[in-house]
């Protein structure tokens, strides 16, 4: 095993992710929108005719060719933002969902490399045999095929050298980033662009875990319905670590090389339909991702679902809060789908009943008023979902996000290949059990006595909470203050604006000693020294202010994010 790395001084650090960023700049100016970061200077050449080129595309076509050649980070982001039907426009979910985690292959000795590190053991000691070249490559992984000593035939994927380095400092300067918006657009703050970034951030860190995904494959297999014909590969935990996953190989062929409409395709259609459906609403765990080249066929007609990198889970009330949509959406019941939605998020601010009501009346009529299943606009549906609920300041639990996404490739799968399955008989006998199960009468009863011991604990408090009201009112220690919110903002106001003031003093001063010491000849003297000092702090204080009145808004600056992105090594 190599020597383990000595870790980057702080100067290394800030100068690798300096470098970064002006690639990002490069980047950013190449594909035109240079006017974010000021970058749109003169080029000329080869270079300035690709910016016309990129000027003349589609907004949304030239953010998604700017985030693939970003790299990983910024590709998985995109890839993750084609989920948020709530946050952007329909045209660029439509364009981010091209985006193809695809990167060069990984040399065949940086791979022995790579599982040997990862293993503790000699790839030809870990291994029968391990084929040279790739089954496929990714971003952050590459796949081999391989055979276990005993015989079994193995898929075998790599994790990149150093991608959790890369991959990490991407995400300081994509938080840094989304802090600066936050605190200069008001659109952003409400959006929480840093909540998305942190949620990303999350995401993808366990995906560099394959420990995560190794743990996703026990939980899928134990919860396959063995009626089915549904098959996932079995992990092999003894060789696999937190950047190799070994696991065995399904003998198949991808759902996309299938004939549609074919017998073959309308089978296999069909058993992925009844897995989602108990996914969903049965187990709570279900594929977060199922496009057409993570579901394989073999010859027996057996499917099988593979890259568990991104799962969803529901809790018990969130699915039970799914099928009262789905029913609510079945009679029409407005007034029934609205109270779900307020269910399903959390109000960040009052909500107007009768207005929701109108709009969820809306939505329902637009897009879900036809009768066939290929007439059917669940698409748009759930993005004007999303929009209603951004709209009304309620924020969704990130969970729908994975659900929509996945909701959403399937129904492609089905319009494609298998547009006349009867979805209402596959997901009546599961709507049907939670239905049951929710007004059964020993959960009716459970509920009756979990209600009823908090009306009990609230009346055994009552006298006490009576009593120190009274005592409050007797000796004057109970207070009435009126709420005038632009007076009680006022202190907070004037702090802020002496904050400013002081420190606009304090870069002044020091730009007039810096010109007072400003020397005559360039001279390593004192007075040179001095003349530095006093212009990198005049500087900076000149900067913090900025800052602070421009982007900041006045609002306290945060160094959290910088802090962070100083510490990491």
């Amino acid at each position: 095993m190599s020597a383990p790395q000595k870790p980057d001084s702080l100067l290394g650090v800030a100068a690798r992710d300096l470098e970064r960023l002006g690639r990002v700049t490069a980047t950013l100016a190449r594909h035109g929108f240079g006017a974010l970061v000021g970058a749109g200077g003169r080029e000329a050449g080869a270079d300035a005719e690709e910016r016309e080129g990129e000027r003349g595309s589609a907004p949304a076509l030239r953010f998604t060719r700017l985030l693939a050649d970003l790299g990983p980070t910024f590709i998985k982001l995109g890839q993750v933002l084609s989920i948020r039907r709530d946050l952007l426009p329909p045209e660029y979910i439509a364009a981010l969902e091209t985006l193809q985690d695809a990167a060069p292959p990984i040399p065949f000795e940086a791979v022995r490399a790579a599982v040997a590190a990862g293993l503790g053991r000699p790839l030809a000691q870990a291994f029968a045999s391990f084929e040279e070249r790739p089954l496929g490559t990714a971003s952050i992984a590459q796949s081999h095929r391989a055979s276990a000593h005993d015989g079994t035939a193995l898929v075998v994927k790599v994790q990149r050298p150093g991608i959790e380095r890369t991959l990490r400092g991407d995400l300081d300067l994509l938080y840094l980033v989304a802090r600066a918006l936050e605190t200069a657009i008001d659109e952003a703050q409400l959006a929480a662009v840093s909540e998305v970034i942190a949620e990303f951030e999350k995401g993808l860190l366990r995906e560099l875990d394959f420990g995560a995904e190794l743990e996703n494959l026990e939980t899928a297999r134990r919860l396959l319905d063995p009626a089915r014909r549904l098959r996932v590969p079995a992990p092999h935990r003894e060789l696999s670590s937190r950047t190799v996953l070994a696991m065995e190989l399904f003998a198949g062929r991808p759902l996309r090389s299938l004939e549609p409409g074919s017998e073959a395709a309308r089978r296999a259609v069909e058993e992925l339909v009844h897995a989602a459906v108990k996914q969903v609403f049965v187990d709570g765990f279900f594929h977060g991702d199922p496009h057409p080249g993570n579901v394989l066929v073999n010859a027996s007609g057996d499917v099988c679902l593979i890259d568990f990198g991104l799962v969803g889970r529901l809790e018990t009330a969130q699915r039970e809060d799914l099928v009262s949509l789905v029913l609510g959406l079945l009679v029409g019941d407005d007034a029934g789908i609205a109270r779900t939605l307020l269910r399903m998020g959390t109000p960040t601010q009052r909500v107007n009943l009768a207005e929701l009501r109108a709009e969820v009346a809306r939505i329902r009529t637009t897009h879900l008023a036809a009768t066939a299943i290929g007439d059917l606009d669940s698409r748009g549906f759930a993005e004007a979902f999303g929009q209603a609920a951004n709209r009304f300041r309620i924020k969704l639990a990130p969970e729908y996000a994975v659900l929509a996404k996945a909701a959403a490739t399937l129904e492609g799968i089905v319009r494609t290949w298998h547009p006349q399955i009867d979805l209402p008989a596959i997901a009546r006998p599961a709507v049907e059990r939670i239905v049951a199960e929710r007004w059964s009468p020993t959960r009716m009863l459970a509920d009756a006595m979990s209600g009823a011991t908090g009306v009990g604990s609230l009346l055994r408090g009552l006298p006490t909470q009576l009593e120190q009201l009274l005592s409050d009112v007797e000796s004057g220690n109970l207070q009435v203050r009126a709420l005038s919110p632009g007076l009680d903002s006022l202190p907070d106001r004037l702090q802020q604006l002496a904050s400013r003031l002081s420190l606009a003093l304090f870069a002044a001063s020091l730009s007039v000693c810096a010109a007072l010491l400003l020397p005559e000849r360039l001279a390593l003297d004192l007075r040179s020294g001095l003349f530095a000092l006093c212009l990198v702090l005049a500087v900076s204080g000149w900067t913090a202010l900025g800052w602070w009145s421009v982007l900041g808004r006045g609002r306290p600056l945060r160094l959290a994010p910088l802090l962070k992105l100083l510490r990491r090594r």
